[in-house]
Formats: structure tokens, sequence, C-alpha cells
């Protein structure tokens, strides 16, 4: 015993010597480089498997989510995706909560049969992650779209833009060689053209808290092409929703144009407004063969613009000599004898046949025919702004040589007044001997027309303006009411400036170019919350091929059969460009026998879609296997389900009208993490439900051994168990 109670020099047997070896060894261990490691790890561990860590992960979680929600309602499913659930801030906050899910669990290791349904709960939240991240890298969706009859094998991945370059043989119109470069857009907000590129979920903050300084724009553009292409193509600018716009420009090769505003104020009306208030409606572009063009629709007067070159012509817009002839004249300048310009008046109301020598020449005309020419056909009447021109046609003899016709239209004296003809023996055309300006007067009438008057705008060769306006008279004759120059944004008093005026009607040129061109160009287009998924995209692109470069606008391709390539001509060269979308073989063909839709009884709201399929896959032995998919019945097939997404009209591209027919189109989806998250959903319920069942009395013995140690622990008696109550006899309960 001795021996036994005999202790080492240095120990103590008293509780306060084993406290001190205990701390000396505690001591020992912090201050060694294996033990720091080791407290380490263990305190990292226990912060990984924390409730602390599981309520920041969860409250980081629920504020993603909600900001997710709420961006969603704003940009749409694809911008929420890309800024948000495939962002590596997601995939962190994800891995934290794996993480701490997984550590909660090891760290009770080894379980008891109590602990069963949480760890099945924590096996399913880890399972559900898990297949959260496999569909965010490996799921696809795209559309695919049908007429009845038609064949398809292959959908476009909306969410993946692309754009094609081919180069094309100008002669045969064969593409030697195509070029397919994908685009990352960057989201649903636009760059470029100073505009900053937004790129995650950081830059967009940064940008909300300095107000739209920061970050700062950037490179002007993203090079798409690679170091061996042909060719250099870049985006330049890109908008995620757009409309067509169109721009004008100064260019020495073009036309006139006019931007003339008119408006008027009606009896009732408290303020004038426009005629036309869209912008686009109020340009007049100049043809070449006219150099006159004309608007009506909407408006309580005709409005026009017109153009001459020579000062003569001038003169005969500001004074018409309308007053020789209700019919109109017919305004003769040829040269004379002795070479010098005269002008001769010809009266259109005379007897067709009637022939005359021009004075002091020997110059013989004849009239051959008075009619109207009808401008329905091809167009034209859009742009002369008259369902029918004035024409008068003369027979001109020099001397003893051969008539030659002319051709005279009203107020068009730019017209050629010869149309160049071959003539009988294969030498030249006949040229003009003399020129021709018919003016007649406007056909004014409210009651058939409604047109109260005619204002005309004329550009002439010095690239002043000019003004005449027409009006009815007493008994309703044709009357020149004021005629002068014009300079650009002063309003005239058209009609009605005089007091007690029953319609009032200005105008004004707000804008001329002596010489322009039209460029199609794409403008931002706002869409109200929740249709950003209908937006179409749209990217300003510069091609280079050599030492020349292009730019052009360009929207995204709408079709679902093939992407519609734009011309971009390089002398010799042709290149031809697609904003498209990237097209993926489904490995399966799909044909469309029969598409049905029911609508709302007197409205064209949708009530069903119903689209009768055959599937053809050799692969898996299937042949022409027909289905049957609606809003409600999917097809699934090799991972691809097919969902009856809507339809579209089709309309006939002549008439404008509907034919009655109508494209199915299917939103298709592919989704590897599909069974791992429905298995780890029904891994959490399981968990939940053994858990649950557990703690009501399969497993357990009511808490009593959570009892007695915690008797033990506090020094009182183990209470004993409490009997049920015995059933006492029912008398003696009386």
């Amino acid at each position: 015993m001795a021996m036994a109670s005999k202790q080492a020099p240095g120990s103590s047997s008293s509780p306060g010597g084993h406290a001190n070896a205990n701390s000396s060894a505690r001591s020992t261990s912090r201050s060694s480089p294996g033990g720091l490691f080791v407290n380490g790890i263990t305190a990292v561990y226990r912060f990984l498997a924390s409730l602390k860590l599981a309520v920041i992960s969860l409250m980081s979680l629920a504020a993603a989510l909600a900001f997710a929600t709420w961006f969603e309602s704003n940009y749409g499913t694809k911008a929420v995706q890309d800024y948000l659930y495939k962002s590596a801030a997601f995939a962190i906050l994800l891995a934290f909560l794996a993480t701490n899910i997984l550590c909660a669990a090891l760290i009770r290791y080894p379980w008891k049969k109590r602990q069963t349904g949480f760890v099945i709960t924590h096996i399913g939240l880890l399972v559900l992650i898990a297949g959260s991240y496999v569909h965010f890298k490996s799921g696809d969706e795209g559309m695919v779209g049908m007429l009845e009859g038609e064949k398809r094998s292959e959908m476009l991945r909306t969410d993946a833009p692309v754009f094609r370059v081919r180069e094309v043989d100008p002669h045969g119109q064969e593409s030697s060689r195509s070029y397919e470069m994908p685009f990352d857009a960057g989201g649903p907000f636009a760059w470029g053209a100073g505009q900053p590129r937004i790129k995650n979920i950081f830059d967009l903050g940064l940008n909300w808290l300095s107000g739209g300084r920061l970050p700062s724009a950037g490179p002007a553009e993203d090079v798409l092409s690679k170091s061996g292409d042909p060719f250099r193509f870049a985006v330049k600018q890109y908008l995620p929703s757009s409309t067509p716009a169109t721009l004008r420009v100064a260019d020495p090769a073009g036309q006139p144009m006019a931007r003339v505003q008119l408006q008027f104020k009606a009896p009732g009306m408290p303020e004038p407004r426009l005629a036309t208030p869209i912008e686009d409606e109020q340009w007049f572009k100049l043809d070449r063969r006219f150099y006159r063009a004309a608007k009506s629709d909407g408006m309580p007067a005709l409005l026009t613009f017109a153009y001459v070159d020579k000062p003569g012509l001038l003169e005969d817009f500001l004074k018409p000599p309308l007053e020789k002839s209700a019919a109109g004249v017919a305004r003769f300048r040829y040269a004379d004898k002795n070479g010098k310009e005269q002008v001769y008046d010809f009266a259109v109301d005379q007897p067709v046949g009637t022939a005359l020598t021009l004075p002091e020449s020997d110059l013989n005309v004849k009239l051959e025919k008075l009619a109207h020419f009808p401008t329905a056909e091809g167009g034209l009447s859009r742009v002369v702004g008259e369902d029918s021109i004035p024409i008068a046609m003369f027979q001109v003899r020099k001397g003893e040589g051969a008539e030659v016709e002319h051709i005279a239209m009203g107020s068009m004296p730019m017209f050629p007044n010869v149309i160049p003809r071959p003539s009988a023996d294969g030498g030249k055309p006949a040229e003009a001997l003399v020129s021709i300006h018919l003016m007649v007067p406007p056909d004014l009438d409210p009651k058939t027309n409604g047109r109260f008057g005619q204002i005309d705008v004329l550009a002439g060769p010095d690239h002043a303006l000019y003004y005449r306006v027409f009006g009815r008279g007493k008994e309703g004759k044709v009357e020149l009411r004021s005629s002068g120059p014009l300079a650009q944004h002063k309003w005239i008093d058209a009609f009605g400036a005089a007091a007690g005026a029953v319609m009032t009607i200005g105008f004004q040129v707000e804008d001329y170019l002596p010489a322009g061109v039209e460029k199609q160009i794409f403008e931002p287009l706002f869409l109200p919350k929740g249709q950003m998924e209908q937006a179409m995209p749209a990217c300003l692109v510069e091609l280079t091929v050599g030492d020349q470069s292009k730019e052009i606008w360009i929207q995204r391709s709408e079709s679902l059969e093939s992407p519609s390539f734009r011309p971009v001509p390089f002398g010799d060269r042709l290149y031809e460009v697609a904003y498209d979308v990237d097209r993926r073989p489904l490995g399966f063909e799909l044909k469309l026998d029969d598409f049905e839709v029911g609508f709302e009884p007197g409205t064209e709201q949708a009530t069903k879609f119903v689209s009768k399929v055959r599937l053809d896959d050799p692969s898996t032995g299937v042949r022409d296997k027909p289905y049957t998919i609606s809003m409600n019945e999917p097809l699934t097939h090799r991972g691809y389900s097919f969902y009856q997404m809507r339809y579209s009209p089709i309309v006939d591209p002549r008439t404008n009208q509907r034919t009655g027919q109508f494209q199915s189109v299917f939103q298709v989806g592919s989704n590897p993490g599909r069974p791992i998250i429905y298995a780890g959903c029904l891994l959490v319920v399981m968990g939940a439900f053994v858990q649950f069942y557990m703690r009501a009395g399969l497993f357990t013995d009511g808490g009593k051994r959570e009892r007695e140690q915690a008797a033990r622990k506090a020094g009182l008696p183990i209470p004993e168990p409490v009997a049920a109550p015995k059933p006492q006899p029912q008398d003696e309960i009386l």
C-alpha cells in the first residue's frame, strides 16, 4: 500500500496536483506547433458545424432568393440565372451551406438510433444541393417551332446567342465558308456608346451606389473574331431590348430630305395638335425618278415636298399661271432659232389633236392625250399621295424631223419628258426637244377627299426652301393663298389666321438635308415588368475586311427556321452577317401532324393548345410514333422534355393578313440534375417523417434516460417511474 501510495518526485496526490498536471499538459499541447494546428483545425471544424454558421448561411440564402425574385420580376429569368444563380458568389453560398450541413452531421458521429431521421434529412439536403449544382452546370433549354407538316431535328438555344458570318460569291450567290462566333451579351443591361458593361451583381451594386458613374465604360468593343479569320468582327454596342428606327444623315450621294410638321386646331380642340406625331411619318424622302413626295392620310390638307434644279422651275412654283386655264397649263421651255431660251404656255383644256408651232422656232407640238395615270399599282400612291397623276402627252417635231413623244406629269417638272426607248433602226434613243412643266390646280374638296387646302414645300437649287399654299376661294375655286421663301423652325399660318376661323392649319420645316441617306438603326425599347423575356436584342457591329470597315445595326433573328442574314458588300467581295442563337441537334426528328387552338367565344383569348406530333428516332428503334403535347401533357424522350409553350399566327407578307395557319412553339428542356433533386426532396421528407415518428416513442423511452442523467449531475435521487393509475370500480367513484 505504501509503495502503491508512493509518488514520483514532483508529483502530488492531491486534487490540486492532478489539476496542475493536466494544466501543464494542456499548456504543452498549446505551445507545440502540432497542438496549435490541431486546435486550429478543431476550431474551424466546430465553427463549420455550428448553429451560428447555419443561421448565417440560411439568412444569406433567404436574402439572396428574395433579391432574385425581385430581380427576375424586373429583368427576366435569363438575367437572374446569369447574375445570381450561376454566379460564383451563389456557388460559394451553397458551398458554405453544404459544408455546414455535412459537418453538423459528422460532428455527432457515432450516431444513435434516435438520430436516424436527423442523418437522413441532412443527407437529403446535401443531395438536393448537389442536384441543383448539376442542373445549373449541365441543364439546357431552348425552343422548337413547327407548322403543320413540317419536321424539326434541332432546337434553338435562345440563351446562347451567336453571330454567323459567311462569305458569298456575288455571282453564284453561294457561300464559300461560314464562321460561328459565340457572343456573351452580359445580361439585361445595355452597354457601349459610353455606357459601362455590367458583368455581375457586384458591378450592378457599384453602378447603383455611384449613380451610374462606376464602373467605367472601359473598352468600346468586344472582338469576337479569331486571329486566323480573314476579317475582324467586333460588337461595339448592345441593346437588350430594341425597336427599329431610321437615322437620316447627310451624304453627298444622297437625296433631298425634309422633316415637315403640320398642326391643326379644329372646333372644340383646346390646343393645336400635330397631324403626324410620330417623327418617322414627318420625314419626306425624295425619289430620283419623281423628286416629289406627298402625304395626306389623317391630314386636313395635302402636304408635299419637292425639289427642282433650275431657277425657272422655282419661278413656276412661286407663280403658277393657273389663271390661264382651269384644267392646267403645260409650260414649254425651248431654244428659239437664235438659241435663246423661250417660254410658252399651252392650255391643256384644248381639244386633243390641237397642234401649233412654238413662237420663233421650227418646233411643232401636238396634244396627243390628256389623262390621269393610276398610282395604285406598285405602291406609287404612297409616294405621291394621290390615287392618280395628271399626265399630258405631246408629239414634238423639229422641222422635217421625226416626231418624238414627250410626256409631262402634273407638278413633277424633274420627271424626264422623254422615256428612253431604243429607236426602230437600233440607233440612239431620241432626246427631248423641249422641256415641259405641266401645272394643274390641286383637287380640293372637303366633301370628297377631306382636303381644305394644299401646302407645298420646295427645295431649290441654292439649297434654300420655299413654300406655297393653295386654298378654296369663292364658289370652291382653287386659288394661290400665299408663297415665298421658307426658313427652318418657323411656323407658317397656312389657313385660319384670321379671327373667327373655323379651323387653323400651320406648318414648319423642322429639319432639312439637301443630300441625305437613311440608315436603319435600333433604339432601346423599355418593356414593362415581366416582359423582358419577349425582348429582341440588337447590336451595332463592325466588320473589317482589309483596310475597309463598315458598321451595321443588326437585330437578333426571330425566325425559328433559319437565321436572317444581312449583306455587307466590300468592293467585289460580299459578306453576310446574322445575329442568331445556337442551334443544337436533338438526335431525333419531330413532325407536326396537327395543331389545334381553342378560343374563348367571341374573343382571341386562347384556352388550349394541342399538338399532335410523330417521333422518329432510329437509334432507339422508334419509328413515327404518335404523341400528343398539350399545356399539361409534355413529351419526354432521351432526356428532353417538350412543353406546349405558345403559338404564332402566320401572316401573309403581301397582304399583311392572317392566313388562318398557326406555328406551334415548344419549350424544350434537358435537366440531368432532376433525378438527383427529386431524390434529395424524397430523402428530406423521409428524414422529417422518421425524426418525428421516432420522437413519438418508437425508438425512445419517453425521456427516462435523459431525466436520470440530469438527476445524477444535480446529485438528486433518481426519480422512480410513475405508475399508471389503476382503474377504480364504478361504485367507488360514485
